[in-house]
């Protein structure tokens, strides 16, 4: 189900049944663990598996819950893993520390020294700085291609305003993708009132679990839903661009 207009839809996924779920369906996967937390760096067997498939995977690089203030043992870990994505031949990472309210430059310019070549998407870290203006500008100065943001907002539905200022303000430097909680029933809508044509979502449903899984805090398995991508691709389908 190859887009048929500008509108691109990554999906994020956290499971090998995941990746295969997107195998037609998505322009573009984020590769993650513990998405119930925002995401962490999937584990190496994740990754390798996802040099069989033909869709981009970029892989989420956040070494642990959390801040995003790395200390160097934390950053010495995430450049290992950077490292590692890059060595997979994979399209590309995703990343992002801060500090002091701003993005930690020296902490970016080393992962994207490890990246050497793959694509950079700088994550919802931007979300929770004061003025996303800066991180804008400091991105486009790091030479990240795509920032992935919900405008400052817990869901994109929420943060149009903010997402409208940074796609203008982008003016073509950058790609400003939309992300969390971008579903089929509400893209339009975002799509329409920020201009923006990249969006991100995970797509899951809630796996059945047992109540012994749940007592021993195993947690639930979210699964990549394969009805929910075709619906929001088919609804991106739809769309005109601004």
């Amino acid at each position: 189900m190859p887009q048929n207009n500008s509108f691109s839809l990554e999906v994020c996924v956290e499971s090998a049944t995941g990746l295969l779920t997107c195998e037609g369906r998505a322009d573009r996967i984020e590769l993650c663990s513990a998405l119930a937390i925002g995401g962490l760096t999937p584990g190496a067997g994740l990754i390798r598996r996802a040099q069989v498939h033909t869709v981009p995977v970029h892989v989420l690089i956040r070494p642990r819950p959390g801040d995003f203030t790395y200390d160097r043992h934390d950053l010495a870990a995430a450049i290992s893993d950077v490292r590692f994505v890059r060595e997979c031949k994979l399209a590309g990472v995703v990343i992002g520390a801060a500090r002091d309210g701003r993005l930690d430059l020296p902490a970016m310019r080393n992962m994207i020294d490890a990246a050497e070549g793959l694509h950079v998407t700088l994550h919802r870290v931007a979300d929770i700085l004061p003025d996303p203006l800066l991180v804008l500008d400091q991105a486009v100065a790091l030479g990240i291609g795509r920032i992935l943001t919900a405008g400052g907002a817990q869901g994109a539905a929420d943060g149009t305003a903010q997402l409208a200022k940074m796609h203008k303000a982008a003016a073509g430097q950058i790609e400003i993708m939309a992300g969390s909680g971008v579903t089929a029933e509400n893209v339009a809508q975002i799509a329409d009132a920020t201009g923006i044509t990249s969006f991100h979502a995970s797509c899951t449903s809630v796996a059945p679990a047992g109540d012994e899984l749940a007592a021993f805090g195993f947690g639930q398995q979210r699964v990549t839903d394969k009805a929910k991508i075709e619906a929001l691709r088919n609804t991106l389908n739809m769309l005109h661009p601004h």
